[in-house]
């Protein structure tokens, strides 16, 4: 090939300008990096829908899992009442993705079918939810009257996260974990008012204990009472176990009882 040649007097513009361009890239770089160890690397986001007739995860690879993490207690010293905010952040205010959408309307985006969206591309106005907790079909539409029909659950309720261990976290680890999509699953809103702040040997999808603030009263599942079919149960435990793996979080004894025994009938 044929060698380009520059005029001598044009050399220093343009020695110049690709020093330009090359400093540039690298401050572009630096921007681009995000800040070490400020989030938890996660695992791939929940299955909104469970998929019942072939639900598989590795149940012992989960249950190997269980085993290995760390014990906690559960500690509520009355300081997470009223306080949700301050702890965790404004709801749905910090942007996990750094896609300038926020995290509810992510996760709307995500589970609901047949979406519309505003001009913005990030707010979710109308959808359709196969809820995974009870398998029915939710019509959404965005609305002061509606929006409550599909509510955003956090698989691991956040006061449960602080009571067993994210009381000492940093705040940017806390606001991680409240809008991380690994933490996060559209469906009905009443389910999400029922699970309330529950783990899962106070609530499990279709097992419905009669009991209120579990664990102040120190209640929890009956596990002779769990259906014959299992499969709903597995897939939510499933779910679980990255989120705790994720953020290093332990379990209390009830817990790994609760989930040993889910993941024994996968």
């Amino acid at each position: 090939m044929a060698r380009v040649r520059i005029p001598k007097k044009l050399r220093t513009p343009v020695i110049l300008l690709v020093g330009l361009v090359a400093a540039l890239a690298v401050v572009g770089n630096l921007l681009a990096e995000p800040e070490s160890g400020s989030r938890p690397a996660t695992s791939a986001a929940p299955s909104a829908a469970p998929n019942l007739a072939n639900p598989t995860a590795d149940a012992a690879a989960d249950l190997a899992t269980v085993a290995g993490l760390p014990g906690t207690d559960w500690v509520d010293d009355g300081s997470y009442a009223g306080a949700r905010d301050e702890l965790f952040g404004d709801a749905w205010s910090y942007d996990f993705d750094n896609n300038g959408c926020d995290a509810r309307n992510d996760v709307l985006a995500r589970d609901l079918t047949s979406i519309s969206l505003r001009a913005s591309e990030c707010t979710v106005t109308t959808g359709t939810l196969l809820d995974p907790y009870t398998g029915e079909t939710i019509s959404f539409t965005r609305g002061i009257d509606t929006s409550s029909e599909v509510q955003i659950d956090h698989l691991l309720p956040l006061k449960a996260v602080y009571a067993t261990g994210g009381q000492a976290w940093s705040q940017e680890k806390r606001e991680a974990v409240a809008n991380d999509p690994i933490n996060l699953l559209a469906v009905k809103g009443s389910e999400n008012g029922s699970k309330s702040d529950s783990l899962p040997s106070d609530w499990l999808p279709g097992v419905y204990p009669d009991v209120s603030d579990r664990h102040d009263l120190g209640q929890r599942v009956v596990w002779d009472d769990l259906p014959a079919d299992t499969t709903l149960q597995c897939w939510y435990v499933q779910q679980l176990v990255p989120v705790f793996v994720a953020y290093e979080l332990g379990l209390t004894e009830q817990d790994r009882v609760a989930m040993t025994t889910v993941l024994e009938t996968c």
